[in-house]
Formats: structure tokens, sequence, C-alpha cells
């Protein structure tokens, strides 16, 4: 967890509390996770991940609205008081400096890089644990399979034998 505390201004601390929440963080990591793959080490960047970049923004942009309103206060409002925060305060400077650095193209693109790393680790792992539970669906299936065509002979062998009687 970050160390807040000392940020000044009751509000710029909440935004760092709100920021590091686990919502916040656990939308934020879906969407870069979801996404990271499109991302690769080329040195020309692709148009496509431009409108990616548009669609993090938009999602950063609902949850400061979020925020905004929880905290019955304006953009405007919000930006002056994170200016004067900057001026006044270096832990919040600070603070608001990464945050600001999160809305950057390059910092975005690089950030997808690394994730990439980890979303392709997690995808492997989903792929095999979704071929596993194939395999053992598969494994139950052909077992009731087996099961039934077992309990129909049976069936038919009994019948039979009730017909010899």
């Amino acid at each position: 967890m970050m160390d807040v505390g000392s940020i000044q201004d009751d509000m710029i601390r909440e935004l760092m509390v709100f920021i590091a929440s686990a919502e916040f963080q656990a939308a934020f990591e879906d969407f870069f996770l979801s996404h990271a793959l499109t991302f690769s080490d080329e040195e020309e960047h692709r148009l496509e991940y431009t409108a990616i970049f548009h669609k993090f923004q938009t999602l950063f942009e609902d949850h400061m609205q979020r925020f905004y309103e929880a905290h019955n206060i304006t953009e405007a409002d919000f930006g002056k008081r994170c200016r004067a925060a900057v001026k006044a305060d270096p832990k919040a400077s600070q603070y608001l400096d990464i945050v600001l650095a999160s809305m950057d193209y390059q910092a975005f693109f690089n950030l997808m890089k690394f994730m990439r790393k980890r979303a392709a680790t997690e995808t492997k792992g989903k792929r095999k644990f979704q071929a596993d539970a194939k395999d053992d669906a598969k494994s139950a299936d052909t077992k009731a399979s087996a099961k039934d065509t077992s309990d129909a002979k049976t069936q038919a062998d009994d019948e039979a034998k009730g017909q010899s009687k």
C-alpha cells in the first residue's frame, strides 16, 4: 500500500487511496491483460495501439468521473486543487506525476509490453486449465457413455432372459 498519509490535501490523499483500491486496480489489470498480447517489440507502432490507448483513457476517465461525483467536485475544480497541491506538497506532486504519466502514450505502450509477458503466461495457464477441464469432461462423457452402454446391454440381457422363461 502506498504511504499517502503525508499528503497534505485530503482530496489528493483520497484520490491515491481510490487508485490503490482493489476495484480500481482489478479493472485496469483486467484491461491490460486483455489487450497486452496485441503489443509487440516492433519499432513501428500499429494503429490499433492508439485505439487501445483511447479505450484505456476512456476507462480511466470513467473511473475519475466516479471519483468526482463521490466527492461532489467538478473536473475543473479538481484540476485546480491538483495544481495547488503540486506546488505546495512534494509528496502529492510525486503521486500526481505518476498518475499523469499513466496517461502518456509512451508510458502506456511500455506498460503494455511489460504486461504482455504476464498475459502470455496467464493465457497459457488458462488454456492448459481449459484443456484439462475439457479432457476431464470428455473422460466423464466417455465413462457415462460406457455406463449407459453397459446398462443398456444388461437391460437387453434381462429382457432376453425374461422372454426365454
